[in-house]
């Protein structure tokens, strides 16, 4: 299964909402431009030629069982009324099928090796954190590593932005390398080239400006990298069309399926820029599929700009994860449509997103929330859709989940889930009460059985659980048990 980072549009976004800023790269802002970048350090690959041919990567397996893991961004109080402390954890996968999964004790705690983090959070991370994680196997070792973006305050007691990456290994997250301070905002993994080796896409934030003529530079480093954080070269891609575009969303995946990683963009407009009235110029689109292409002897790859995206352009929707709903070996951009905010699929196809056979994208009434995230909790081969909807301000959270299948996803297999479907008890006890059921969602196979486990974020108001921490659903052929679940607190993953 074709799997990639998620929520990449919300870190985006969070980043829109930054104030200090990474540097620029130095490596240009022509589209293609490339940059050879030799780095010495680079580990010997242990991945075998055949399966360096054939771009099998990995992308989610940090300690090198063979079994994909997950990084989570976990956030507690240690007692009511406190501020908020964070556990950044790797979920470890069973080595082996197990009823239970792993301890979750053994997990892996990201090294917080980073000056104190800024501001402090006291009414709850909902649209306050604003770091990023996600992972892929950058130096070719086997591992997966974590790479961690955050915002953090220096010794001058400035908010400034960092960049780590937490090399993988067997036992711990142990090694960690700072990216330089000339490195773009990290954003994904992929495997752009299709060389077996991931990739490292970074984004400079966008500008909204209405007078900017200058590029926004997306720039592939391109893999193995070094212990050091260097590429063996870079490639840099003009995404925002000398300004014209402002892209606050990205998604990444295997969009026309030839076995390299593509990028799809979507900008923001302000209403009120005078520059649209006659229209942007020819040729420029606010979403724009990129293609991942191979590199010639002794040269990177680079990102071609391949056309817009239909469903995503103009008044369509803002990407939000990727996910290969209809089994075709394509994968597919979930969306939440800029009028109504309801849920919409854009299908790949061998030209790209949105150009293959027309189907229903719309998930009827469907509004994806801040939380998305993807997997196959049945085990059908099918990718899955898990959210927290949108819409009426509910003080009892929800999760929505909807199954994929041979036409994608369909709301006629749609299951949803509160506290009370897994036999939870209590209500809120004031007017601002809430249970924030479903605020953090992933999906993973914990028990390594072949079905991914659905981990449901919650903190809230009342027994049995006060405590901030994930249920853990075990999936099932049905779709995620609400009865085979448990509940494991957040301080206590990686506490062993």
């Amino acid at each position: 299964m074709h799997r990639h980072s998620r929520r990449l549009a919300t870190a985006l976004v969070c980043l829109v909402a930054t104030t200090a800023l990474f540097t620029a790269c130095s490596g240009g802002t022509g589209e293609g431009e490339e940059s050879a970048q030799p780095s010495p350090s680079v580990p010997k690959s242990s991945s075998s030629p055949s399966k360096r041919a054939a771009g099998e990567v990995n992308r989610d397996d940090v300690n090198g069982d063979g079994h994909a893991d997950v990084v989570v961004n976990g956030w507690y109080r240690a007692k009511p009324g406190l501020e908020w402390s964070r556990n950044r954890f790797v979920a470890l996968a069973a080595a082996t099928a197990a009823a239970d999964g792993p301890d979750p004790g053994e997990a892996f705690r990201l090294k917080e090796s980073l000056p104190e983090l800024g501001p402090p959070i006291s009414t709850g991370p909902i649209g306050q954190d604003q770091s990023t994680q996600f992972t892929g196997d950058l130096d070719d070792d086997g591992y997966a590593d974590v790479v961690a973006g955050d915002m953090v305050y220096d010794a001058d007691g400035d908010f400034v932005p960092e960049q780590h990456i937490h090399w993988g290994g067997p036992d711990s997250l142990a090694a960690v390398t700072e990216l330089a301070d000339d490195v773009l905002p990290a954003i994904a993994t992929g495997d752009f080239d299709g060389d077996g080796a991931l990739d490292l896409l970074t984004l400079a934030r966008p500008s909204f400006s209405q007078s900017a003529t200058e590029p926004q530079p997306a720039t592939v480093l391109y893999g193995p990298l070094g212990r050091d954080g260097k590429p063996r070269a870079t490639s840099t891609t003009d995404v925002g069309y000398g300004g014209w575009v402002s892209v606050a969303h990205t998604v990444v995946g295997d969009f026309d399926g030839d076995g390299r990683d593509d990028l799809v963009t979507k900008g923001v407009y302000d209403e009120e820029d005078a520059r649209l009235e006659d229209g942007p110029p020819e040729g420029v689109t606010d979403a724009t599929f990129y293609r991942g292409t191979a590199g010639t002897t002794g040269r990177a790859g680079s990102l071609k700009a391949a056309g817009s995206v239909p469903g995503v352009t103009g008044a369509g929707s803002l990407p939000l994860d990727t996910g290969d709903f209809d089994g075709d070996g394509h994968q597919d951009i979930i969306g939440r449509g800029q009028v109504g905010d309801r849920a919409v699929v854009v299908y790949g196809s061998a030209e790209g997103p949105g150009r293959g056979e027309a189907r229903p994208g719309d998930l009827g009434k469907l509004k994806p929330g801040l939380a998305v995230a993807v997997g196959d909790v049945n085990g059908d081969g099918y990718d899955d859709l898990a959210t927290n909807p949108r819409g009426e301000d509910r003080r009892i959270g929800q999760v929505v989940v909807v199954l994929g299948g041979e036409d994608g996803l369909d709301t006629t297999r749609t299951l949803t889930i509160d506290r009370y479907t897994i036999g939870l008890k209590g209500s809120p006890r004031t007017a601002g009460d809430r249970d924030r059921f479903g605020w953090d969602l992933y999906m993973a196979d914990l028990d390594s059985d072949g079905q991914d486990e659905l981990l449901i974020g919650t903190f809230g108001f009342t027994e049995p659980r006060k405590d901030s921490g994930y249920w853990i659903l075990r999936g099932t052929p049905n779709g995620p048990s609400t009865s085979d679940r448990h509940f494991v607190r957040t301080k206590d993953f990686g506490s062993s």
